[in-house]
């Protein structure tokens, strides 16, 4: 019987992060990294993943796991968190269909308050990141953002960080504790590679294998 070790948060960028003429290609490429990353942490026994669910890859990466949970790896489950009930209350229809979608095949749903109050998102991303092993997160480039703010929390945590950095934007530092993933616009498709620190280069199940 497989049995979940650990938890592993997911907290990606928003959509109006992302140039309108280059969205088509994130979410070819953010989607392509996050089933690689859920791969990496499924060959270390991680297989409960929380993700935030806000307008852009939120949403990508929820699909990804429930595509892979109902395909080939069952045992896995999604949880989403919410900073509050009324999240998606204004967004465009073509974020709601979604959304909605996603919470209805959702393994679990976490709301932390019925309406939006300042820093509601802060501390759902907080929750997600307490008690998890893992953070992988789509970085924003906004120096004081959430996602910063996000990735320097699990830091402090001891929560080992994967961050991705997207098409546009300035330089993201490495952090100690994870690896860096570029996704340079210069880049091909054939050509987007990532960097590894050492101490992720142990061995892994034939779960990653397969990737």
């Amino acid at each position: 019987m497989y049995i979940v070790k650990a938890i592993c948060s997911i907290i990606c960028i928003q959509a109006h992060r992302l140039g309108a003429e280059n969205l088509a290609f994130h979410r070819e490429m953010m989607s392509k990294f996050i089933r690689r990353e859920i791969y990496e942490a499924l060959g270390d026994d991680l297989g409960v993943f929380r993700v935030g669910l806000s307008m852009g890859a939120d949403i990508w990466a929820a699909q990804v796991i429930l595509k892979l949970r109902d395909t080939r790896f069952p045992h896995i489950q999604l949880h989403c968190y919410l900073p509050c009930e009324t999240q998606a209350n204004n967004w465009p229809e073509v974020w709601r269909e979604p959304y909605f979608d996603v919470l209805a095949q959702a393994d679990d749903v976490i709301c932390l308050q019925n309406h939006y109050s300042k820093g509601c998102t802060h501390r759902r991303n907080q929750e997600m990141i307490a008690g998890a092993a893992r953070l992988i997160a789509l970085h924003d480039n906004v120096a004081e953002g959430g996602i910063s703010q996000a990735v320097s929390y699990a830091d402090l945590r001891g929560v080992e960080t994967v961050v991705i950095k997207p098409l546009e934007g300035p330089d993201v530092p490495a952090h100690e504790s994870g690896r860096l993933i570029e996704l340079g616009t210069a880049q091909s498709r054939s050509q987007v590679s990532s960097t590894y620190s050492a101490r992720f280069s142990g061995g892994r199940s034939a779960i990653k294998r397969a990737w």
